[in-house]
């Protein structure tokens, strides 16, 4: 069994030094009994087994539990089993739960270690959905094992447990069972060589203590030197632990200023683009639709937001560069096309997308014919819904068509899509962006679907000098700041300086966590 199979990324020494110490620390009372449920290379154990305490070591690997054994000693029990097998079937209760448990996807599971998840998250009464990954599991299982009193469980976890929408009850639900949890970020990566960001999340019961999140970033694992720390007691249960980095009066003002204006939601209605199945045989450049034979049967179509340049109006202009740029912005359109009326090339092609299996992916295969994808209409405004730096939002002027990178908005007759579009670029709403997103490896953010229709947009009618005058300036790459002030004079023009600079502070508190570096 090998590390990836495991989903083993040794804990550096530093940070379990750091993990061990805290947990000693934090303790109400002393620790007398310990659980490391996924051993490894036994690191922590190092650590643990000069405390006095008992220690049970829990690893499913047999070779790295004989290769322990030579340095076993009295207080120290080491078990071969399945955490989760070990977790359902024990009496056992401890004081501490210590490790960095497995990452390993749940598709990536056999069947019966998939079952065996679910029935621990079915036993608390959670929803099936939220086992993504097999560290949900490996939550629970310490939680089940946990003592009531002066129990604490500290974990090295993906950050994205902070933010992920899958994860949302698993963080509601531990907010009701713990009035303590701290969460430790770090500003530099703490794994090389991996695009994993992660965190430690601590959750105990303290005597006659108020529920708080407690949030720190330090620096990194050489220097814990503390950066930055925030409590948040109002503002419970948070939607995204990752938001306890804001102060709550920061969340107070963006929460409070939301509530003035409308919700992309109420302008309009918003559906992503169309859902190919699989864009690299479906999606074109021109020497492969020449060669297809294809003129009549393809729509034009944006297929990822690198596809065109910064703007905020995409005009016929636009969309002839794109044509003209030799990239892929073509798609094949054969609904309502009898098979017998396609090219020979084209019907070669299909055959050749047959051959490679095409026709057997999910979406591909729900259709009558597996070729036919279904057309979405294009939107007045489109939103690309992973972005780097700047969220993406566009007025479709030249009627493309999207994949669904994107979100199709279709405002209602009483909005002008440019002013719409205009309006979004402020400090609020891009503020808003980061408060409801989230984000993965190498600081690349997304929004999913609602979270983006609950931002909120102080919307007016924008003159076209300005309108222009800002694609202008997002053409020519004119900095953020500079563009987002120009908007704010216009837009918010009526909020308090001071606001602003709160909103911009809010920006680049989560763009420099997000990016990992200084804006």
């Amino acid at each position: 069994m090998n590390d990836k199979q495991t989903g083993s990324f040794y804990t550096p020494r530093l940070l379990v030094n750091y993990m061990v110490d805290y947990a000693l620390n934090k303790a109400e009372s002393p620790i007398k009994t310990v659980l490391e449920p996924s051993v490894g290379d036994g690191r922590f154990l190092d650590v643990l087994r000069k405390q006095p305490c008992e220690i049970d070591a829990i690893e499913i690997d047999l070779n790295k539990i004989k290769k322990l054994q030579g340095s076993k000693n009295d207080n120290l029990e080491l078990i071969c089993s399945n955490f989760i097998d070990y977790a359902m079937n024990t009496k056992q209760k401890y004081n501490l739960i210590i490790g960095n448990p497995p990452y390993i996807s749940k598709k990536t599971l056999s069947e019966s270690e998939r079952e065996k998840s679910l029935t621990l998250i079915r036993e608390f009464k959670l929803p099936d959905p939220i086992f993504q990954n097999l560290w949900v599991a490996f939550v629970l299982g310490a939680l089940r094992v946990l003592e009531k009193e002066n129990g604490a469980i500290f974990f090295v976890l993906p950050f994205e447990f902070l933010q992920v929408h899958y994860a949302e009850r698993l963080r509601n639900f531990l907010e009701e069972r713990f009035n303590f949890i701290e969460i430790i970020t770090f500003k530099e990566s703490v794994f090389t060589g991996i695009d994993q960001d992660v965190c430690l999340v601590y959750l105990t019961n303290k005597k006659n203590n108020e529920p708080i999140v407690s949030y720190k970033t330090v620096n990194n694992i050489n220097e814990f030197r503390l950066i930055e720390q925030n409590r948040i007691e109002r503002n419970k249960p948070l939607k995204k632990w990752s938001n306890a980095m804001l102060h709550e009066n920061e969340i107070d003002l963006m929460m409070r200023l939301s509530n003035k204006y409308k919700n992309i939601n109420d302008f309009g209605k918003t559906s992503p683009g169309i859902v190919t199945g699989a864009n690299n045989f479906f999606i074109l450049n021109n020497e492969e639709k020449k060669g297809l034979a294809a003129n009549v049967n393809t729509v034009p179509i944006i297929q990822k937001g690198s596809s065109i340049p910064n703007l905020l109006l995409f005009t016929k202009e636009d969309e002839n560069n794109l044509f003209n740029s030799e990239r892929k912005s073509w798609m094949l359109n054969l609904s309502g096309i009898n098979y017998d009326d396609f090219s020979v090339e084209l019907k070669n092609y299909i055959e050749k997308g047959v051959g490679v299996g095409f026709h057997k992916r999910y979406k591909c295969s729900q259709r009558k014919r597996w070729f036919d994808v279904p057309i979405v209409s294009p939107g007045n405004v489109i939103f690309f819904k992973r972005y780097d730096r700047t969220p993406k939002l566009v007025v479709n002027k030249s009627g493309i068509y999207t994949t669904d990178i994107t979100y199709n908005i279709k405002l209602l007759e009483q909005y002008d899509g440019d002013s719409f579009a205009f309006c979004f670029y402020n400090s609020l709403t891009l503020a808003l962006c980061e408060y409801n997103g989230r984000f993965y490896g190498g600081g690349v953010g997304e929004l999913v679907p609602s979270e983006f229709k609950s931002l909120a947009i102080p919307y007016k009618r924008i003159k076209n000098s300005n309108i222009n005058k800002l694609d202008s300036m997002i053409r020519d790459n004119v900095p953020l700041q500079e563009i987002v002030n120009f908007v704010d004079s216009i837009v918010l023009a009526d909020l308090h300086k001071e606001y602003l600079v709160t909103l911009q502070n809010i920006r680049e508190k989560y763009l420099n966590r997000r990016l990992k570096t200084n804006i």
